[in-house]
């Protein structure tokens, strides 16, 4: 029988039963990339250990709500890393060591947006805002000044989690280019 087929056997199993047993065995190989992952983002030991035991109780849920993932690892891995990042972003206490993994990570390391690196909004900042269209302006300031998740920006916003991922993109690119036409007419 193919890992891919097991994988897939385990999850409709435990999706019709909801015996842990079956998401147990399935989630016992990925561990140690799991634990991996999140000693990567937490950087402490004692905090990758628990958001492992974490994600297992989150993936007991998730799978029941959605269908099974095409590719269990890549869609683990996807799980475990926005874990890490939402827990590094609700604790005030690691704030810097959030804005610093969101710009290596969620922006590939390119320079630093405004709105990564000031929490204070610049008179140029606020008009660009106020260029913004509506759906992206309030994705920004739900993501960046209410500390929002994807999930929760959706729900108030009746979007789809891509929709507002989007938003907040374009809106950042779109902040980006009227600052520096703000710059260059200064």
């Amino acid at each position: 029988m193919s890992e891919k087929l097991k994988e897939d056997q385990l999850i409709l199993s435990y999706k019709k039963t909801k015996n842990l047993n079956f998401l147990s065995t399935l989630y016992a190989s990925y561990m140690p990339l799991v634990y991996g992952v999140c000693l990567k983002y937490l950087k402490n030991r004692d905090h990758a250990q628990d958001a492992v035991m974490d994600i297992f109780e989150k993936l007991t849920l998730e799978l029941l709500k959605h269908d099974a993932p095409e590719n269990f690892k890549i869609w683990l891995y996807v799980v475990t890393k926005n874990f890490c990042l939402m827990k590094l972003r609700k604790d005030s206490s690691d704030s810097k060591a959030f804005k610093k993994l969101s710009i290596e990570f969620m922006d590939n390391g390119y320079e630093v947006h405004p709105l990564d690196e000031d929490e204070d909004l610049t008179p140029q900042l606020i008009e660009c805002m106020e260029k913004l269209k509506e759906k992206q302006r309030l994705s920004i300031e739900l993501f960046y000044y209410k500390k929002l998740c994807y999930k929760e920006i959706a729900d108030k916003l009746n979007e789809s989690e891509k929709t507002v991922k989007s938003n907040i993109q374009n809106g950042k690119r779109n902040l980006k280019i009227c600052l520096e036409g703000e710059m260059k007419n200064e």
